[in-house]
């Protein structure tokens, strides 16, 4: 099944790639998800949008000089941690 995002995680991923983000998709879903990986500088994680609706349905992310893990389920919520995330690493 090719990857298919939905509007919404489409848009996450348009905000992650321009927010500077380099956007890895897996050629294969992993069970009913699939899972991309990003990073910038410090700042790497996942997100894991489900393979038959497109949906958003979490995004973890980690600094790695400090070592702490955000996570967020749900575009709402995955948006407001996007939003909150500082624009320099």
């Amino acid at each position: 099944m090719p990857y298919q995002p939905n509007r919404t995680a489409t848009q996450i991923i348009k905000q992650l790639t321009g927010a500077g983000f380099t956007v890895s998709v897996p050629g294969e879903p992993s069970r009913a998800r699939y899972t991309l990986t990003f990073y910038r500088s410090v700042h790497f994680g996942t997100m894991d949008v489900s393979a038959a609706k497109g949906r958003a349905l979490r995004l973890s992310m980690t600094n790695q000089l400090n070592g702490r893990t955000k996570t967020a389920e749900g575009a709402v919520k995955i948006r407001k941690l996007l939003n909150d995330l500082p624009q320099e690493s």
